[in-house]
């Protein structure tokens, strides 16, 4: 008799799971939705997030919230969602870091590729070569000549050891055969300053962060680390175009924590597409020189594991580590 109904309760709690999760995914969502964003205030990823927060907020019914928890090199925000619950209401404004941290640090407190959920890539941030306003060097061929004839090689700025800029720097460092020194700096405003007051010879950096200075005239892009021209720089020329077909860009895509339910996740990739559709959302990211993206969760994936190896590579072999 025990047996039976130990058995009833088993199969009675079967059929009680599969509601609960159904309840929970149909009435999704009920309550407002916070986005972590793993950097401070201000920055282009925080920009990104609240660029299409307000839209994503009338397409899904509820207000979203956008909350910074910078620290560790986006550590600190996503593990605050890793150990968030699965149910759809936290989420990660994800960057290129979830990438290249990996290869970065011996140990981190997160497997990105096992306990997050890829929703939507929105934008790639293509990383640019820059060079002061007034520098003698107009072209990357000019660059890689002048970087062999200078006995200690030329200096340029990134925002950061590590950094997406940085990466991308040492690739074409590699690619080209050219002589550089990388100088790193505490974000995007310091290297761009370094840059146009004569610290460095030259900077990579996305464009957002260097726009005033290149109208101002103080800094000049030579080249962007893109497959195809950008529209928003359509003059200014690839590496590609110089005979070294890499590319390097910052990402910025929402995740979710393992774990949480299909339909939630397929949910939200199609507001998400939605907003990308809107022109004051479209209008609004394209101001800080990115490429509106869109992908199922699927390319998502795909994408974040293409980049863990590329950029593990490139680190291995500038014997790249975090400081």
């Amino acid at each position: 008799m025990k047996i039976k109904f130990y058995s009833t309760i088993v199969f009675l709690l079967g059929l009680v799971s599969p509601i609960t999760t159904w309840g929970q995914t149909a009435n999704y969502p009920n309550r407002p939705i916070k986005i972590i964003v793993p950097y401070a205030a201000g920055g282009g990823t925080d920009s990104a997030a609240r660029a299409i927060s307000q839209k994503l907020g009338q397409l899904l019914g509820q207000p979203i919230i956008v909350e910074n928890k910078p620290g560790a090199s986006t550590q600190t925000g996503t593990l605050s969602v890793v150990k968030a619950p699965a149910d759809g209401y936290t989420l990660l404004m994800g960057t290129a870091n979830l990438a290249t941290n990996v290869a970065l640090f011996d140990k981190l407190p997160y497997d990105a590729q096992k306990d997050l959920i890829p929703v939507n890539l929105i934008t790639k941030v293509p990383v640019y070569i820059f060079v002061p306003g007034n520098s003698s060097i107009k072209n990357v061929p000019d660059l890689i000549a002048q970087s062999k004839l200078t006995p200690n090689g030329l200096s340029y700025s990134s925002p950061g050891n590590g950094s997406s800029a940085h990466l991308a720097g040492e690739l074409f460092k590699s690619d080209s055969k050219s002589n550089l020194q990388h100088i790193p700096y505490k974000g995007s405003s310091e290297a761009t300053t370094a840059l146009i007051g004569g610290q460095v010879q030259l900077s990579f950096d996305n464009y957002g962060p260097v726009m005033a200075q290149v109208k101002a005239g103080n800094a000049m892009p030579i080249a962007i680390a893109m497959p195809a021209r950008s529209s928003f720089t359509p003059n200014v020329p690839t590496l590609k175009e110089f005979g070294y077909p890499m590319e390097a860009y910052a990402w910025w895509g929402i995740l979710a924590p393992a774990g949480t339910p299909n339909p939630i996740i397929e949910r939200l990739n199609n507001a998400i597409q939605t907003a990308l559709k809107d022109p004051e959302v479209r209008d609004n990211l394209q101001k800080q020189g990115v490429e509106i993206i869109g992908s199922t969760p699927t390319e998502f994936a795909d994408h974040i594991k293409a980049e863990t190896i590329k950029w593990s590579q490139v680190t291995k072999q500038a014997n790249i580590k975090a400081q």
